[in-house]
């Protein structure tokens, strides 16, 4: 039987090849950023290594607003090219993640006052840079129509539009491209830190030194070229190690606020905007709905940013004003998370209108960083990486058709999700699972459902609730150890299984379950089963609010 890249032994093995190879690119940083160019640099032929100081989507790429989205609101500020580049990528995620980039109503209620032929103009002109398809296209809603979608908005409302979006699960989706790396042939482990880089007499950077986080183990990693895609941490990579960036970083935090959906009712996302100049979304996920984000200059300690009190009240306040009949107060709030973006500084602007471009930075010979750029974008970004480095490299590169081809892992299922979906409904339900389970596998899980499946018909204490109340079944921590490179309670809680931000109590029901499943899949002693317990707990504090 092969050993699967993304288990705890694949891991292992993976780590060993990077002691032992040389490699045509090392990345640091195993983000959307780092894992898209992964697997990009794999599917063209080159040796590639990849790792990551924590987990897979650890910071920004699992704290974005989870959407797959057009970027409508650049057309403000004439950025064309980010506009049609992002909208047309939303075609080519759906193909090769279909699992996971769910189709999105997104509304835009119009008001007393503000001009329906400025919005409609705006996306007749974003339909035809996007080729939007005929459900994707916008179309006019009356006053009825809207408040019929969001029964508590304000008001007076004039009629509104609606057009199509998507919304992912931008942890899971950024796991699913480190795997689809390591799947053919990418050496990848997350937990391991770059110490530092290694140059050599010529002064060029020739790879790393690294700490395996886990075991304390150090080892040099050889590469032609290395590839700083850590996103936030870029420019403090560099700084570290005596290099500078031709340009500085300006980080902008982003909050969201989680409600439960019977207290905010919303169908599905709607524009926010209020009379005294507040603007937001509302988004509904499941049995929640998300508000967001705030666009403020971020200073202080890059891990792990928390929701500061001042960002949960301008939140607060959008959504009282927008949706005043809901009776909103704090204490509604379930959860709330904070991320940050690494734009690119200039001069004048603030982190709402710096353009959310990205650049690609020689450092230094054999060394690379990319900065900026977004998640809907990483595909073309990883494109752009390698066609910059490709000029150092003594053989010339093939296209990146076959990321747009090669369909990531789990999205191997009817590209029509509705009909997946009523199949894996009704598989399920013949194995007795309750509905918001059913809904919530058939949502983040694909074609790996079938997995789950198989691991109950072995023994169907897999398919057991992991506590009561909570909609996850104890397979998907064994599906998490063996195939998702899940290595701590926070891996799975967190960014496997979305039960951190998306469930009513943070997980914290099940934590003593997952941590026992954990434990006897990873060979923990009972020191480390309890250490892992406290380090989640502390960590799980990030999202509460304090009353």
């Amino acid at each position: 039987m092969s050993i699967h890249p993304f288990s705890p032994t694949g891991r292992i093995q993976a780590l060993d090849s990077m002691k032992e190879e040389s490699f045509d690119l090392l990345i640091i940083g195993g983000g959307i950023t780092g894992s898209g160019i992964a697997r990009d640099a794999i599917l063209r032929g080159l040796n590639v290594a990849l790792i990551e100081k924590e987990d897979f989507g650890y910071g920004t790429s699992s704290r974005s607003s989870k959407l797959v989205h057009g970027g409508v609101r650049y057309l403000e500020t004439g950025n064309i090219r980010l506009v049609k580049e992002s909208a047309t990528e939303r075609k080519v995620l759906k193909h090769i993640a279909p699992h996971l980039i769910h189709p999105l109503n997104f509304i835009i209620p119009v008001f007393q006052g503000d001009s329906l032929i400025k919005y409609r103009a705006g996306f007749i002109l974003f339909d035809r840079l996007a080729k939007s398809t005929k459900k994707e296209k916008h179309k006019k809603l009356s006053a009825t129509e809207v408040k019929k979608h969001l029964p508590h908005l304000r008001g007076p409302v004039k009629s509104g539009l609606i057009y199509g979006e998507y919304i992912t699960e931008d942890a899971r989706f950024t796991v699913m491209n480190a795997r689809s790396a390591a799947e053919h042939g990418a050496k990848i482990a997350n937990h391991v830190k770059a110490t530092g880089f290694r140059f050599n007499n010529h002064d060029s950077v020739i790879g790393i030194t690294a700490k395996n986080t886990l075991t304390g183990d150090t080892f040099k990693i050889d590469a032609k070229i290395t590839i700083n895609a850590t996103g936030p941490w870029a420019e403090n990579i560099l700084t570290k190690n005596n290099l500078s960036a031709p340009e500085s970083l300006l980080l902008s935090k982003g909050i969201h606020l989680v409600f439960p959906a019977e207290k905010l009712a919303v169908t599905d996302a709607v524009l926010l905007n209020t009379p005294d100049g507040k603007s937001g979304f509302a988004i509904r996920r499941w049995d929640f709905v998300y508000v967001g984000t705030t666009d403020i200059i971020y200073e202080e300690k890059i891990d792990q940013p928390e929701s500061d009190e001042q960002a949960i009240q301008h939140l607060l306040e959008l959504v009282k004003i927008s949706f005043p009949s809901a009776h909103i107060e704090k204490e509604d709030i379930i959860g709330t998370w904070a991320g940050l973006r690494p734009l690119i500084k200039q001069e004048g602007k603030s982190t709402r209108d710096t353009p959310r471009d990205d650049e690609i930075w020689k450092i230094k010979e054999g060394l690379f960083t990319i900065a900026g750029g977004k998640l809907t974008t990483y595909r073309k970004m990883a494109d752009r990486v390698l066609k910059k480095v490709s000029k150092d490299m003594p053989h010339k590169l093939n296209d990146n058709s076959r990321t747009k081809e090669v369909i990531l892992p789990g999205g191997d299922i009817d590209e029509d999700y509705d009909n997946y979906k009523k199949e894996m409904t009704s598989k399920f339900k013949q194995l007795g699972l309750p509905s918001k389970t059913i809904e919530r596998l058939a949502w983040l899980y694909g074609s790996a459902n079938l997995e789950l499946i198989n691991y109950g018909k072995k023994d169907d204490k897999w398919l057991e609730e992991l506590a009561p109340g909570i909609p996850a079944i104890k397979g998907e921590v064994k599906l998490a150890v063996e195939k998702e490179m899940a290595l701590t309670l926070t891996d799975f809680i967190d960014r496997r299984s979305s039960l951190l931000l998306f469930e009513n109590e943070h997980g914290q029901k099940a934590i003593n379950e997952i941590a026992m499943i954990m434990s006897n899949l990873l060979g923990w002693d009972e020191l480390e089963k309890e250490s892992q317990i406290l380090s989640h707990t502390k960590n799980a504090r990030k999202v509460l609010v304090k009353q």
